[in-house]
C-alpha cells in the first residue's frame, strides 16, 4: 500500500504506483548510490519525487527479461528494503521473494541490507528448487560468492535439479553453461545428461527443437556406450534430425572400430578408409584410456558411495519405440567429411572431472593461546585453551597450491573443556558429521552429540545423539547410512558393538557386533560390503545383517592396520608398528598390573595388548604373545584383494615405503595421499600413484615455510583423512 508523505519526510520515492516517503540523510548513509543522486551533480538533489523505474518477477523467465541490464524494482522489496534500513524489524525471508530484495539492494547499493539477504539466501533458503534461479540471479549482479554456492549445489544436486520447473525454464544458453560444467555430479552416467537435456528440448519442442546439436554438445561421448547411443537414436527428436544422426552413427563406428568411408560433401570424392580407421583407432585409445566406469566408481567409493553407481551402472532408459538404427545394414557405411569431423569433435571431450580434494583434520596456531589449570570441584564450568591450537581441516591442491591450506575451523570440537579425545570426522558427499569422543579421561564427560557442518551452505546444525559413547571408534559410510564400529566405551571398556545412523530418517539401529572388540581398526566398504581390519579380516553384508571372518587369511606380522582405501580390486592399507615381541607370561610376571592391557594411542606411556594372530585390539590372554607400542605410525603401504581364491592366504602384499610415518593417509583419483608430522614437529604431504606405482614427497614445512599457521596434522591420532568435494 502507497505512504502518503508527511512533513517529517523530505523525499518520495515512487515506484511503478507506489510512493514511499523517507529521509535525503537515511538514503545517503545507506547507499552510496542515493549518496550520488543528492549530491551537487544530478537533478534529482532538488527533486521532491524521484522516479525510479519499477519491475516484478511474475515469473522465473521475467529474470531473463528483466535483467539483462537489472532494469527495475520490485515495489514489494522496495518497501521491505526501505523497513530494513530505518531500522524496522523486518523479517525478510517472509517477503513476496528474497530475490527480488537482494536485487533491489544491490541495484541501489543498500550493501548492508545485500549482505544479510547474501547470508539468508545461503544458510536458509538455498535449496535444490532454488539453486538454479539464485545462481543466474547471482550470476547478473556479479555477486560472485552467491553465485559459486548456487552453482556448487546445483552441480551437486543434478539428479534433482533436472527435475524442477526451474530447470525447464533455463534459456539454451544457461542450459548449456550447466549441463557442460565438468563438475556436473552425474549419478547415473553421461546418458542422465543426454536424457535432462531430451526433456528441457521436449517441453516446448516447437520452440527449441532448434537445440537438438546443442544439447549433443553437453554430452561426454568418451563415457558412453555404442548401446546407449543406439537407444539415442530411438528418440524420434533425434532420428528426425539427419544431421544428429548421422553423427551419432558416426561415433558407433568408430567405438566399434567399423570400417567406414568419409567423403567431401561438396566434390563427392571418397577418400581413404585406411587414415579413418587410423583416426578411430587413437580416438579408441584415448577414450580407453580415460577407463570411464572405473574411474567413476573408485571415485564414488572414496566419496563414501555417495551415488548409486558404485557397483552396477544403471541401464540406460528408453523409449518404448521399437525402431533401431543398424549401421552395419551397408557393405559399407559412409560419412561426409563434416560428419566425421564432428564425431571427432564430440568425442576428444575428456571425462568429467569433480573437484576432489584430499583432506586431513589438523591444528592451526591461535593467537591467543593459553591453559588454566582445572580444579576437580570446577570441572563442569571451566574452560581450558589448550596450547596445541585448533582443530582445523585442511586440504591440499596439488596443482595449484603446492602448500597445505586451513580453510574450516572445527568449532564444535571447542565447545567443551577440551578438545575431545578420540573423536572422528567423517565426510558423505558434500556434509561433515563430527562424532563421538571423551572430553577429559577419566570423568566420564563424553561427547555425546552429532553434528553435520554443510560444506556449500557453510553452517553446523545439530544432527542427532550418538547411540552408545565411545572414543577411538571407527566410522565408514554405504549408501544412506553411517556405521560406528567398536572403539572405547565407558570405563575404557573395547567394544564389539556396530550401529548405523540412517541420514536421511535421522534413525539408529543396532547391527550385528564384530567377532571380536576393536579400537581405531583400519575399515572401510568395498562392494556392498563392509571390511574391517583387526586380529583377522572381518565383512559384513548389511543385507543379512552379518559378520564373517576370512580364517585362511594370514596377516603381516607385528602391525596393526588403522587405514584402509578401496580402489578396484584392491584395498590399500597403512598400520601402527609394533617394537619388541614379550609372551604373556613375561608381561604379567613382570608387571604389578594384572589382567587387561590395552593400546591407548592418546597415552604418553607404553601399554600392551593381545597380538591374538597378530592384532593390537583384544584384551590379554595368558597364552598368546603380545607386543609392546612406543606410538609409531608405520611407512609400509600395503594392500588386500578380497577376490583372491578362498584357498589362498596370501591376499596382502606388500607394496613400499613412504619416507614418513604414516598417520593420516586417503586415496584421491589414483593416489594416494599422507600427512604426517615427526618429533620434532616438521610437517611432510606425501603420495603414491597407483598406476606408475611410484612414492614421491610434495611438500615439507622444512623446506617451505608457508605453513598458512598449520601445527601439525594430528599425528597421535587420526581424527579424519579424506577425499572432499570442493567446489
Amino acid at each position: 500500500m502507497a505512504k502518503e508523505a508527511t512533513k517529517n519526510y523530505d523525499v518520495i520515492l515512487k515506484v511503478g504506483n507506489m510512493k514511499f516517503p523517507s529521509y535525503r540523510k537515511v538514503l545517503a548513509e545507506q547507499s552510496p548510490y542515493f549518496q550520488a543522486m543528492f549530491g551537487e551533480h544530478f537533478v534529482e538533489r532538488e527533486k521532491s519525487t524521484i522516479e525510479i523505474q519499477a519491475g516484478r518477477f511474475h515469473s522465473f523467465e521475467y529474470v531473463f527479461l528483466c535483467l539483462e541490464y537489472l532494469q527495475g524494482v520490485d515495489p514489494d522489496a522496495m518497501a521491505v528494503l526501505l523497513q530494513s534500513v530505518e531500522r524496522k524489524e523486518v523479517d525478510i525471508l517472509k517477503s513476496n521473494d528474497i530475490l527480488s530484495v537482494l536485487q533491489a539492494s544491490s541495484m541501489l547499493q543498500f550493501e548492508s541490507v545485500q549482505k544479510i539477504c547474501i547470508d539468508m539466501i545461503v544458510h536458509q533458503w538455498l535449496t535444490v528448487s532454488t539453486c538454479l534461479q539464485t545462481m543466474i540471479i547471482a550470476d547478473e549482479l556479479d555477486l560472485i560468492t552467491l553465485k559459486h554456492k548456487a552453482q556448487a549445489l546445483a552441480l551437486w544436486e543434478f539428479a534433482q535439479v533436472k527435475d524442477t520447473d526451474t530447470f525447464f525454464e533455463l534459456t539454451i544458453d544457461y542450459l548449456e553453461k550447466y549441463l557442460r560444467n565438468n563438475g556436473l555430479n552425474t549419478t547415473e552416467g553421461e546418458f542422465e545428461v543426454f536424457e535432462a537435456g531430451l526433456y528441457w528440448l521436449q517441453d516446448r519442442l516447437s520452440e527449441r527443437k532448434e537445440h537438438v546439436r546443442k544439447i549433443l554438445n553437453c554430452v561426454r561421448f568418451v563415457d558412453i556406450s555404442p548401446s546407449d547411443i543406439r537407444s539415442m537414436l530411438l528418440y524420434p527428436v533425434i532420428s528426425e534430425d539427419e544431421e544428429c544422426a548421422q553423427i551419432l552413427q558416426c561415433i558407433i563406428c568408430i567405438k566399434e572400430e567399423t570400417v567406414f568411408d568419409v567423403f567431401d560433401s561438396d566434390v563427392q570424392t571418397q577418400t581413404s578408409t585406411s587414415s579413418t580407421r587410423i583416426d578411430s583407432e587413437v580416438l579408441l585409445e584415448e577414450e580407453n584410456s580415460w577407463v570411464p566406469e572405473q574411474k567413476k566408481a573408485e571415485v564414488c567409493s572414496l566419496l563414501n558411495n555417495c551415488c548409486s553407481c558404485c557397483s552396477v551402472t544403471k541401464a540406460a532408459s528408453t523409449p518404448e519405440d521399437d525402431r533401431s538404427v543398424d549401421v552395419h545394414s551397408c557393405d559399407h557405411v559412409r560419412f561426409s567429411s563434416e560428419t566425421f569431423m564432428n564425431a571427432k569433435q564430440l568425442l576428444s571431450v575428456s571425462s568429467r572431472s569433480l573437484p576432489v580434494f584430499p583432506c586431513v583434520v589438523g591444528h592451526k596456531m591461535c593467537r591467543l593461546s593459553s591453559k588454566r589449570k582445572i580444579s576437580e570441584d570446577d570441572m563442569e564450568t571451566e574452560k581450558v585453551i589448550d596450547n596445541n591450537g585448533k582443530p582445523y581441516l585442511i586440504y591440499f591442491q596439488e596443482e595449484k597450491a603446492q602448500y597445505p591450506i586451513p580453510f574450516l575451523h572445527l568449532s564444535k570440537a571447542n565447545e567443551g573443556p577440551l578438545e575431545p579425545t578420540g573423536y572422528k570426522i567423517v565426510c558423505k558427499g558434500q556434509d561433515l558429521y563430527m562424532i563421538g569422543g571423551e572430553y577429559l579421561l577419566g570423568y566420564g564427560n563424553w561427547n555425546k552429540s552429532i553434528w553435520k557442518y554443510d560444506v556449500i551452505r557453510e553452517l553446523w546444525k545439530y544432527e542427532t545423539s550418538i547411540a552408545s559413547p565411545r572414543r577411538h571408534h571407527s566410522v565408514c559410510c554405504m549408501g544412506d547410512y553411517i556405521y560406528i564400529i567398536g572403539g572405547f566405551g565407558r570405563h575404557r571398556v573395547i567394544m564389539d558393538s556396530v550401529e548405523k545412523y540412517h541420514v536421511g530418517s535421522k534413525c539408529w539401529s543396532r547391527c550385528a557386533s564384530l567377532p571380536h572388540s576393536l579400537y581405531s581398526a583400519a575399515c572401510c566398504t568395498h562392494k556392498d560390503q563392509i571390511f574391517v581390519f583387526g586380529p583377522q579380516v572381518y565383512y559384513y553384508h548389511p543385507s543379512s545383517d552379518s559378520w564373517f571372518i576370512m580364517a585362511e587369511t594370514i596377516l603381516p606380522s607385528n602391525i596393526a592396520f588403522t587405514s584402509a582405501m578401496p580402489h578396484g580390486e584392491w584395498i590399500y592399507l597403512t598400520a601402527v608398528a609394533s617394537a619388541t615381541l614379550l609372551t604373556c607370561s613375561d608381561m604379567v610376571g613382570s608387571s604389578k598390573k594384572k589382567g587387561l592391557y590395552t593400546l591407548d594411542l592418546e597415552s604418553a606411556t607404553t601399554k600392551t595388548t593381545c597380538m591374538s594372530c597378530p592384532g593390537l585390539h583384544v584384551p590379554l590372554t595368558q597364552h598368546c604373545v603380545t607386543s609392546t607400542y612406543g606410538g609409531t605410525y608405520s611407512k609400509e603401504l600395503y594392500r588386500f584383494s578380497p577376490e583372491l581364491s578362498a584357498h589362498s592366504a596370501q591376499r596382502f602384499e606388500f607394496v613400499g615405503r613412504f619416507h614418513q610415518n604414516t598417520s593420516n593417509t586417503c586415496l584421491v583419483n589414483s593416489v594416494i595421499y599422507s600427512f604426517s608430522t615427526d618429533d620434532s614437529d616438521s610437517m611432510y604431504i606425501e603420495a603414491y600413484s597407483t598406476s606408475n606405482h611410484s612414492f614421491s614427497v610434495l611438500w615439507s614445512s622444512v623446506i617451505s615455510k608457508n605453513t598458512g599457521g598449520i601445527l601439525d596434522f594430528s599425528p597421535k591420532h587420526s581424527i579424519g583423512c579424506f577425499p572432499l568435494i570442493k567446489y
